[in-house]
């Protein structure tokens, strides 16, 4: 596949922004009528049906809800929905995005009376690819879960003829949300605008360092991306290797002069006027950011790193749908909202058999775009 098809659908649209970044209150909610409802919107006499609008066909009721920030309001609801007891969390990785992750959807579950404890078991290695083998290994827990992003089918896709494990051997459960990367210098640095910085690189190759998160991984991807598209050969990149937030003291020490991390790890820095985003990666510019996008400085990219909730091949029916919908009515919830506005995520919820779907189709193309980038 052509890295302009990959990032077309790498990028894409985003129909909910203002929802996401709003802050919109249920004070301030309208009820929704049963043709357009959605689990957690508010309705107006319990009891109403919302046929085949809530997760893979499924039937909404509206209900008066007695959990979470929503008790004592009528919502449109599962009235089959039990919270889960806890989660056993797989993280593929050592700690940083993705056990962020895994603790947002577990504080605002635990909040919001969806869910009462959890686990986390870090396993990091070959791309992910060490905690998906671990995962799959794992048999008649039917509160295991693992969370998932483009990290780890970018590691599987660089490690091919190494990995025997096969992602969709396990369960899809929800796609949760969507990141942006920042291109970043420190406040000083000699590059004002991304061109400044990519003609650098054209021009100079490897004497440009670039500080970003694991070989392979999204910030790899993303700079990788960049450089594709403005034309520049993968092999003029120089690109440094941090953990955690190691790109952003390499660039504030001086030991690498540019950096890629997650928009939301240089926020601090952007407010004490210690760093300056180049370029992010965002289909938009995001609200409280100051920084233009690629695609506002000439350069048609957008590419961002998903998050989604696996459960083991042999979950039940019954748990596998009720884990769906345990996360439908999550991201409706205000807690989740705001936790995709102080991350500056973007809510690209798919459920189930929706997931499932998208993993079909970009599997292959991850795969195809990591070869086309020379990773």
């Amino acid at each position: 596949m052509s890295l302009k098809k990959l990032l077309t659908a790498v990028g894409v649209a985003i129909t909910s922004l203002a929802l996401v970044f709003s802050g919109t209150t249920s004070a301030t909610a309208k009820k929704v009528p049963t043709a357009k409802a959605n689990a957690g919107d508010e309705c107006g006499r319990a009891g109403m049906v919302a046929k085949a609008r809530g997760v893979e066909g499924s039937n909404l009721t509206c209900t008066r809800v007695t959990i979470g920030t929503a008790a004592g309001s009528l919502r449109w609801w599962y009235p089959d929905l039990k919270p889960l007891t806890t989660i056993d969390w797989t993280v593929p990785a050592g700690p940083g995005g993705y056990s962020a992750t895994t603790e947002a959807i577990s504080k605002t579950l635990i909040t919001e009376g969806l869910l009462t404890t959890t686990t986390t078991d870090f396993k990091p290695g070959a791309g992910g690819t060490t905690g998906l083998a671990h995962f799959q290994g794992i048999k008649g827990k039917q509160n295991a879960a693992l969370i998932i992003g483009i990290a780890l089918t970018g590691g599987m896709a660089q490690v091919a003829n190494k990995n025997t494990s096969d992602l969709l051997a396990s369960t899809p459960i929800a796609r949760v949300m969507r990141e942006y990367n920042a291109i970043f210098v420190p406040a000083k640095s000699k590059y004002k605008t991304l061109k400044q910085f990519v003609d650098d690189v054209s021009t100079n190759g490897r004497a440009i360092a670039v500080s970003g998160g694991n070989v392979g991984g999204v910030d790899h991807q993303v700079i990788g991306a960049l450089l594709k598209t403005a034309g520049v050969p993968i092999s003029k990149l120089n690109y440094v290797v941090g953990t955690g937030s190691e790109p952003l003291t390499k660039v504030l020490s001086g030991a690498a002069p540019v950096g890629v991390i997650g928009v939301i790890d240089v926020l601090p820095y952007l407010e004490d006027n210690r760093l300056r985003i180049l370029g992010i990666s965002s289909p938009k510019p995001i609200p409280g950011v100051k920084g233009k996008t690629f695609t506002q400085q000439g350069y048609k990219l957008v590419y961002g790193n998903w998050r989604g909730v696996m459960a083991p091949g042999d979950i039940s029916e019954a748990n596998r749908l009720n884990f769906v919908k345990v996360m439908d009515v999550m991201r409706s919830t205000d807690t989740w909202k705001e936790v995709l506005a102080t991350n500056k995520w973007y809510d690209e919820f798919a459920g189930g058999k929706d997931f499932e779907a998208f993993l079909k189709t970009h599997i292959p193309e991850i795969k195809a775009f990591i070869a086309d980038i020379g990773l």
